[in-house]
Protein backbone atom coordinates (compact mmCIF):
# COMPACT_ATOMS: atom_id res chain seq x y z
CA UNK A 1 0.00 0.00 0.00
CA UNK A 2 1.18 3.33 -1.18
CA UNK A 3 2.12 5.48 1.99
CA UNK A 4 1.35 9.62 1.37
CA UNK A 5 2.26 12.05 3.62
CA UNK A 6 -1.70 13.00 5.13
CA UNK A 7 -2.53 16.68 5.36
CA UNK A 8 -3.94 17.98 8.54
CA UNK A 9 -7.55 19.67 8.29
CA UNK A 10 -5.99 23.19 9.79
CA UNK A 11 -3.06 23.07 7.26
CA UNK A 12 -5.34 22.62 4.43
CA UNK A 13 -7.45 25.24 5.80
CA UNK A 14 -4.09 27.99 5.67
CA UNK A 15 -3.20 27.03 1.97
CA UNK A 16 -6.35 27.56 1.04
CA UNK A 17 -6.38 31.66 0.48
CA UNK A 18 -2.90 31.19 -1.08
CA UNK A 19 -4.27 28.27 -3.97
CA UNK A 20 -7.36 30.62 -4.28
CA UNK A 21 -4.79 33.37 -5.85
CA UNK A 22 -3.11 31.04 -7.66
CA UNK A 23 -6.02 29.97 -9.64
CA UNK A 24 -6.42 33.58 -10.73
CA UNK A 25 -2.98 33.44 -11.64
CA UNK A 26 -2.87 30.11 -12.97
CA UNK A 27 -0.46 28.81 -10.90
CA UNK A 28 -3.29 26.36 -9.38
CA UNK A 29 -4.42 23.84 -11.65
CA UNK A 30 -7.67 22.05 -10.55
CA UNK A 31 -9.15 18.92 -11.27
CA UNK A 32 -7.22 15.05 -11.94
CA UNK A 33 -7.22 15.31 -15.78
CA UNK A 34 -5.82 18.75 -15.77
CA UNK A 35 -3.05 17.81 -13.07
CA UNK A 36 -2.06 14.64 -15.01
CA UNK A 37 -1.52 17.13 -18.27
CA UNK A 38 0.67 20.02 -16.41
CA UNK A 39 4.33 19.27 -16.47
CA UNK A 40 6.53 21.15 -13.55
CA UNK A 41 4.11 20.81 -10.78
CA UNK A 42 5.80 21.90 -7.30
CA UNK A 43 2.68 19.77 -5.17
CA UNK A 44 0.40 18.02 -5.31
CA UNK A 45 -2.90 17.45 -3.16
CA UNK A 46 -5.00 14.43 -3.72
CA UNK A 47 -8.17 13.58 -1.93
CA UNK A 48 -7.51 10.07 0.06
CA UNK A 49 -10.88 8.61 -1.23
CA UNK A 50 -8.54 8.21 -4.49
CA UNK A 51 -8.04 4.74 -6.02
CA UNK A 52 -4.20 3.59 -4.71
CA UNK A 53 -3.47 3.33 -8.70
CA UNK A 54 -4.27 6.83 -8.82
CA UNK A 55 -2.64 8.05 -6.32
CA UNK A 56 0.46 5.73 -7.19
CA UNK A 57 0.35 7.89 -10.67
CA UNK A 58 0.06 11.05 -8.97
CA UNK A 59 3.05 10.04 -6.55
CA UNK A 60 4.98 9.80 -9.63
CA UNK A 61 5.49 13.16 -11.16
CA UNK A 62 8.70 14.51 -11.24
CA UNK A 63 9.64 16.65 -8.94
CA UNK A 64 5.91 16.95 -7.11
CA UNK A 65 5.45 16.71 -3.71
CA UNK A 66 2.27 15.02 -3.18
CA UNK A 67 0.26 15.22 0.13
CA UNK A 68 -3.37 12.89 0.38
CA UNK A 69 -6.49 15.14 2.15
CA UNK A 70 -8.90 13.35 3.83
CA UNK A 71 -11.62 16.57 3.36
CA UNK A 72 -10.71 18.32 0.01
CA UNK A 73 -13.27 20.96 0.27
CA UNK A 74 -10.83 22.46 3.22
CA UNK A 75 -8.58 23.41 0.24
CA UNK A 76 -10.72 23.96 -2.53
CA UNK A 77 -13.84 25.73 -1.06
CA UNK A 78 -12.27 29.14 -0.94
CA UNK A 79 -12.72 28.66 -4.77
CA UNK A 80 -15.50 27.47 -5.19
CA UNK A 81 -14.26 23.60 -6.55
CA UNK A 82 -16.06 21.76 -3.69
CA UNK A 83 -16.10 19.04 -6.20
CA UNK A 84 -12.17 18.62 -7.18
CA UNK A 85 -10.06 15.76 -5.83
CA UNK A 86 -7.04 16.87 -6.86
CA UNK A 87 -5.25 20.21 -7.03
CA UNK A 88 -1.49 21.24 -8.37
CA UNK A 89 0.12 23.84 -8.13
CA UNK A 90 3.05 24.67 -10.72
CA UNK A 91 6.92 25.68 -9.67
CA UNK A 92 7.50 29.13 -8.82
CA UNK A 93 6.50 32.08 -6.14
CA UNK A 94 2.79 30.28 -5.21
CA UNK A 95 4.48 27.32 -4.59
CA UNK A 96 7.82 28.89 -2.59
CA UNK A 97 4.21 30.47 -0.39
CA UNK A 98 3.00 27.62 0.07
CA UNK A 99 6.21 25.66 1.11
CA UNK A 100 6.62 28.73 3.89
CA UNK A 101 3.18 28.12 4.91
CA UNK A 102 3.57 24.21 5.16
CA UNK A 103 6.34 24.81 7.09
CA UNK A 104 5.16 27.28 9.84
CA UNK A 105 2.35 24.83 10.72
CA UNK A 106 4.68 21.80 11.17
CA UNK A 107 6.20 23.96 14.13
Amino acid sequence: MLKLPLLADASARALASLLQIGCRSGDTIVGLSAVRRTAGLAFVFASSGLAERTLRELAGKPGAQVYQIVNMQHLTRAFGREDAQVVGVKRGDLACGLTKRLEEKKS
